[in-house]
């Protein structure tokens, strides 16, 4: 049986090591030496996640139990703290607040200050050891000498780490077998690599399918006859938010179905309405049919991933764009053509930027849909050099814009430590109401503050335009952004799913030559 003090241990270890084949190596190492549910246990919380999701426990909860709870020698199992976590999840209601300090009080009480300070992370989704998700899949994989392919695969179709790894450990390939494609289980997306000019993606893939890149929410609708539930790509279920997608849905000729696409608002004259308003209709659940008459959404799909209880997920992209197409109407398809003449790509992408969006998208012709990964068999070409960034902190604006945050810390992660690097301020594209908002979300990711200056968890995702990239010795990876300015907040990506540094570095060395 594992306790709370060999996780913390295990943590230490992997946080004081740099390299990731190292790690991998001590992770898998602890994972042989686990039984039965404390792999389940192991996988999810090294990854630094729970396995009941959010608890609804805040910062001032935890200080208030930390400062009630008086240690006494009890350890706790990972087992018992399951069971702790489970409780706390399902308070819900009038006193559940006081419950769950209560609770937390008591898990405190048989904790070291370590502990308390470890606990206080997972929580709070602060994990910062360098085991996440694909490094604890590989550790998986390596303790039960299965591919890390096979493994990522079983992932993307499971979404529970924790049960992934235990049928890895116990069961084996065959075990894995059973974790398909099956409706109402969302798939991870597959992702596109960026290319900065049409001519280097036909170069790359020759003859291609090359569709408009719309500024949307992605989406992924399960169809088992009048029975709709439709995803996000972060695999958050949004059906209740979005009625008139689940409405077309059910008219499509199409008993069981697995589709993918982009849901926008659209003005009048059929250009994109701004990003953010789009995003105002996800995970809305009051009033929705207010919402839906004030911005309604138009979806575009693009790719069919499961057809009549089989998957075409190794299917080749052509056949699975023209079987969509034969079931779907033009009007609810991506514009789309095939071809590797540079005119009509050129053409295509000057359509769409008219249109009003972003670009366009290269799919190779022979690519199976890889869920979960970013290749280089579908690419991405968007005019503008953009990244996707973290706010770090930000600064107490002056004049106009005193009491609202608005000088923005960018930061990227650095791959081999795990942290943050920051690369620089902007308070550049903001307007009144993207300051009035970011000023209270970042309000509520508050870490620390001084005279000047809020810090915040690094969770807040915003994409940022720039000219190129400097040295500076203002800050600590040595490089800034020039003239970098806000384009939108991307509250439909994660932190993981941010830029690099080294990606940022690879763009300076490329600039530089």
């Amino acid at each position: 049986m594992l306790f709370l003090k060999n996780l913390v241990e295990i943590s230490e270890t992997v946080s004081a090591t740099t390299k990731k084949k190292e790690k991998a190596s001590l992770l898998a190492h602890f994972l042989r030496e686990a039984k039965e549910k404390d792999i389940f246990l192991l996988a999810f919380y090294l990854s630094g996640e729970l396995p009941q999701g959010r608890l609804g426990v805040g910062w001032a909860m935890l200080q208030e139990a930390s400062k009630e709870s008086s240690f006494h020698s009890n350890p706790v199992s990972l087992i018992d703290l399951d069971r702790y976590f489970d409780i706390i999840a399902e308070e819900k209601g009038p006193g559940s607040s006081r419950k769950k300090i209560q609770i937390l009080t008591e898990v405190f009480s048989r904790s070291d200050e370590k502990e308390k300070e470890f606990l206080v992370k997972l929580i709070m989704g602060e994990i910062r050891q360098g085991a996440l998700e694909g490094l604890v899949l590989e550790a998986v994989a390596r303790a039960s000498s299965l591919s890390a392919d096979r493994l990522q695969r079983s992932f993307m179709f499971s979404g529970n780490i924790g049960e992934v790894a235990r049928t890895a450990m116990e069961e084996g390939a065959s075990g894995l077998s059973r974790f398909q494609p099956s409706l109402f289980h969302p798939i991870s997306p597959m992702l596109a690599s960026p290319v900065e000019r049409e001519e280097e993606a036909i170069e790359r893939l020759g003859e291609a399918g090359w569709e408009y890149k719309i500024d949307g929410a992605r989406i992924q609708v399960h169809k088992d006859g009048e029975e709709i539930r439709i995803f996000t790509r972060h695999l958050k279920e949004v059906t209740e938010s979005i009625p008139e997608v689940v409405d077309l849905a059910k008219k499509f000729p199409m008993d069981k179905a697995i589709f993918e696409g982009e849901a926008i608002a659209l003005r009048e004259d059929s250009k994109p309405l701004p990003f953010q308003t789009t995003m105002r209709r996800f995970g809305r659940v009051k009033n929705v049919d207010r919402m839906r008459g004030e911005i309604p959404l138009r979806p575009f799909f693009f790719d069919l991933l499961y057809l009549d209880g089989g998957s075409l997920l190794e299917t080749s992209y052509q056949e699975r764009s023209t079987q969509l197409s034969e079931r779907l109407k033009p009007q609810y398809l991506i514009p789309r053509i095939i071809t590797a003449e540079a005119k009509k790509v050129q053409d295509l992408l000057i359509q769409s930027l008219k249109a009003g969006h972003e670009g366009l998208m290269a799919k190779g012709l022979e690519s199976p849909y890889v869920a979960g990964q970013r290749g280089f068999s579908w690419l991405k070409i968007k005019p503008a050099q953009t990244l996707d960034l973290v706010v770090l902190a930000a600064e107490w604006g002056h004049g106009r814009r005193t009491g609202l945050l608005s000088n923005l810390h960018l930061g990227a992660k650095d791959k081999e430590s795990g942290e943050f690097v920051m690369l620089g301020k902007t308070f550049k594209g903001l307007t009144d109401e993207m300051l009035r908002w970011q000023t209270k979300k970042l309000l509520e990711l508050e870490t620390e503050r001084d005279e000047w200056t809020v810090y915040v968890k690094p969770e807040l995702v915003i994409e940022i335009a720039f000219n190129d990239i400097q040295e500076s010795p203002h800050y600590p990876g040595g490089l800034a952004l020039r003239f970098a300015r806000v384009k939108r907040f991307r509250q439909d990506k994660s932190p993981l799913e941010t830029d690099t540094f080294q990606k940022i570095r690879a763009i300076f060395e490329s600039s530089r030559k």
